[in-house]
């Protein structure tokens, strides 16, 4: 039962969106695909009015007959950085928060339609808690693909393609967009973008200067209490009555030591804006 309830989340989010009708493969046929993250990689939401958080606008979303109030501001340079990626990408959001959150907040950040489509928390996977982000339902060859996230675990079934970015809260000196756009675009004449991590090596030796792969640090790994009532990623709940075996209390923040152990060798090396 359980499968089943995830595989009709799933095609109930794919032929029920409003934002945009998903492109056919051929549309984008010579361009890479960026698939990136929503929550704390392009925006960071609050669901409960903060004094210390300056958000930039407010949007509501009815969820199951409830209003929610979102509280949002968009990591810097985000507008220039999807002008630029859109040149020679195919752009793609997967994230693990709700259907109609995502729609409110790409109809938001996205006012020139240059993401052509998303995969919402209908399409992800929840294996004790962590989420896991398929992209073989992208239907797009695998030696096209980078995969931005800032949960390490989103990578465990494509290592080769995904590149770790620091988790974005409200900072204003944040520039990791900006740095991200020079790389895109040297990565994009690449015939097969794997694995990113060499790609990075081969970047930082052209510039000759190492300003992707600083000194590693210790993932921080917080154990945050969970929030009531929100729709993102970082922050949904269901009731206990609505939990089944693949969908258990995702958070996130509460990365499980264990899976970050896993991916660590691997991804740290690809982690471009590490620190």
């Amino acid at each position: 039962m359980a499968i089943f309830k995830n595989c009709y989340e799933h095609f109930r989010g794919k032929f029920s969106k409003q934002y945009m009708p998903a492109q056919s493969p051929k549309m984008h046929s010579k361009k890479k695909v960026l698939v990136l993250d929503l929550d704390e990689t392009l925006v960071h939401c609050e669901f409960k009015e903060n004094n210390n958080f300056q958000h930039e606008t407010l949007l509501k979303v009815n969820h199951k007959g409830q209003e929610y109030k979102i509280y949002l501001r968009t990591r810097p340079h985000l507008n220039q950085f999807l002008v630029e990626a859109s040149r020679d990408y195919e752009i793609i959001i997967f994230t693990a928060g709700y259907e109609v959150y995502c729609e409110k907040v790409l109809a938001y950040i996205d006012n020139d339609r240059l993401i052509s489509d998303y995969y919402a928390r209908g399409s992800c996977q929840f294996i004790n808690g962590v989420c896991f982000k398929d992209l073989s339902l992208l239907d797009r060859p695998m030696e096209d693909i980078i995969f931005i996230d800032n949960n390490p675990n989103a990578f465990d079934r494509c290592q080769e393609n995904g590149l770790l970015i620091p988790s974005y809260l409200d900072s204003d000196d944040d520039d990791c967009l900006l740095r991200l756009i020079p790389f895109l675009k040297y990565l994009s004449k690449k015939k097969d973008l794997r694995p990113i991590a060499q790609h990075i090596n081969s970047y930082e030796n052209n510039i000759g200067a190492t300003i992707f792969t600083e000194n590693q640090k210790s993932l921080d790994i917080q154990q945050e209490a969970m929030d009531e009532d929100t729709l993102s990623e970082g922050n949904v709940v269901k009731k206990d009555n609505d939990i089944t075996d693949l969908d258990i209390k995702h958070k996130k923040t509460q990365t499980h030591l264990e899976a970050v152990c896993k991916v660590n060798n691997k991804i740290r090396s690809a982690t471009l804006f590490s620190g």
